[in-house]
């Protein structure tokens, strides 16, 4: 039996016209939306776990500020305005889409429970500003 390289090339296009096929491109994205259906549940869960757990290690022991409501106040602003940014450079980047507005909400006061529990955790437990 003789080998030709033109049944070898054959073969090839074969194989790259049942991949482009649309029943194949159906299937991939069936895969992809279930692979990543919940992602952002997940995500905005973290978050929220993970500042939970912060604000944990903040508030077991008592504040060592003279004004604790002042600075916890100044601290939360300054986490809604990363978490704007982080939502304003998600919509320039054209990732701020929400399948639903309780998913769009549940995101954005996760990530903003993450922002402030982050800078009020490095303001306190840091010692570089007090």
């Amino acid at each position: 039996m003789s080998w030709n390289i033109f049944d070898a090339i054959e073969a090839v296009f074969d194989l790259l016209n049942l991949l482009d096929s649309p029943s194949w491109r159906k299937e991939q994205k069936s895969k992809k939306i279930k692979s990543s259906k919940y992602k952002l549940e997940w995500t905005s869960a973290g978050l929220i776990f993970t500042g939970s757990v912060l604000l944990f290690f903040i508030f077991k022991e008592p504040l060592p500020v003279q004004y604790p409501f002042q600075t916890l106040f100044v601290g939360i602003l300054i986490g809604i305005f990363i978490a704007s940014l982080c939502c304003f450079v998600m919509h320039i980047l054209t990732v701020f889409y929400f399948r639903s507005l309780f998913s769009m909400i549940f995101f954005c006061v996760s990530l903003i429970l993450f922002s402030s529990a982050s800078v009020l955790f490095l303001y306190f437990k840091s010692g570089l500003f007090l």
